[in-house]
Formats: C-alpha cells, structure tokens, sequence
C-alpha cells in the first residue's frame, strides 16, 4: 500500500475500549510513516451510535472517496476493526465491497491486513471473538436489569418526565410533576391536546404520550426493544387512577 485513508470514531459512553479521537489519530500516523505509507484523508464520525451507518456521514463520504478511481487509494487503516464496524458480517461485507475494488482495510492495533488471505482470516476470527463477547455483555446487562426490575430498583432507561432516581428508586420530582398534574386537569376539563402543548410548549404528540403513560398513576414499565425485558413494578403515583381514566376517555 502507498495511499490510504483513515477512519476514526467514537461511539456511545459505555462502549468498553472507547479510545479518543486525537489518541487513533496519533497511532495511525505513526503507523504510516513507520511504514512509508503516504496518509491522502482522514474522516472521522464522533459521538455517534455504533449501530446505523446512515448516521455516520462521514464513513458515507469516506466509500465514495475511495470509489473515485482518480483518488487512488489503497487501503483504509483504523485504530481498531471495531471502530468502523462491531458487527462481523457488516464488517465482511464493507471487505467484500472493498476487495472488488482492489482496497484494502487494516487495523494497526490487531495487526491484519486484508491484502494477504492470513490477514482475512485473521480477521474473521477477532471479529467473531469481539462479537460473542458483547453478546455476552449485552446478555449480562439485560440479566441485571430484570434482577433490578424484579427489586423495584430502577434498571435505567429514559427517566420518565416529572420523576427522578434517588438511591436507585423513581421518586417524584416536585416541579416537573407540577405540570404533568396540570396537563391532566386541563385534559379532565377537555381541553385539546393542542390547547395544552401550546401552554406548555410541547407538541400534541408529546401531550398525548403523557396522558397515555400509565407511569402517571403509578405503573413503571420497562420493555427495551432489543432486550424485551417485560420490567413492571408500582412507584409513586402523580394522578390518581380516576384522573388517569378520565383524561384518556376524551379523545379530540
């Protein structure tokens, strides 16, 4: 390889290996010029999920630069396979995408190139290795959860509106329940949903997902959508059951 281009990221805080940008940065360059690589580009895409490629413009901008046959690039390096793809098959098929343009991709911190078919198979093994550890990871995290749930003991998520964690348990904060029990009385006395988000500069969407919430009157539930965990346990109420009812039998 003599032209490449860099890639770095950094993804959500609870990512285990979450090394900065300027420290990948430093790595690489170094590895180029160890190497006698010639670096033509650098994208990088910070504080973003690890999942959704569409939300990272920057890797977008990255194949369409390496797609142009006047940049001649050679190779992609990364700090670390993880940091462009976590997951083996997304990371085998942007490979695949690459080898049929005669593209490379390395990783300077796992030492494999996929030039060479030892690199690749090399490869395939630290992804599969990498991925069953954060199933395992994500297999924990939902097992203590439910542990928390099941001890009525808050298992994180959004913190619904008008509440607060204290100790691990929701407890009512004062201020913000406030409005929710005025949004519900103004709903009792059938004002619209527009009515009240203009009062309280929220969107009648918003509105009409508090008045919904069973939280309200006391029912916390928790169904991540990739961990289906089916928490559900009481917690201190801000309407009573009836006023719960009656704002939700007034539809307009």
């Amino acid at each position: 390889m003599k032209r490449v281009v860099s890639y770095l990221r950094i993804s959500t805080a609870n990512q285990i290996d979450n090394t900065s940008i300027e420290v990948q940065r430093e790595k690489i360059d170094l590895y180029c010029k160890l190497n006698n690589i010639t670096l033509v580009n650098e994208f990088k895409d910070e504080g973003l999920s690890a999942k959704g490629i569409e939300s990272r413009e920057q890797y977008k901008e990255m194949i369409e630069f390496i797609k142009d046959i006047d940049n001649c690039i050679d190779g992609i390096l990364v700090y670390k396979a993880d940091r462009i793809h976590r997951s083996l098959k997304n990371l085998m098929i942007m490979i695949d995408q690459l080898e049929e343009i005669n593209v490379s991709f390395v990783s300077i911190t796992e030492q494999f190139d996929t030039s060479s078919p030892q690199g690749l198979l090399f490869l395939q093994m630290i992804g599969s290795f990498s991925e069953f550890e954060r199933k395992l990871i994500a297999e924990r995290t939902k097992s203590g959860r439910i542990a928390n749930g099941k001890n009525e003991i808050y298992p994180g998520g959004r913190i619904p509106f008008g509440y607060k964690v204290v100790n691990g348990d929701l407890v009512v904060e004062d201020e913000e329940a406030k409005i929710i029990e005025s949004i519900f009385k103004l709903r009792c006395k059938n004002k619209s949903l527009s009515f009240i988000g203009k009062k309280y500069n929220m969107s009648k969407q918003r509105v009409d997902y508090i008045i919904k919430n069973q939280v309200y009157m006391g029912k916390y539930s928790y169904h991540g959508e990739v961990e289906k965990n089916k928490i559900s346990y009481n917690i201190p109420s801000i309407v009573s059951r009836y006023t719960w009812n009656k704002a939700n039998l007034i539809h307009k």
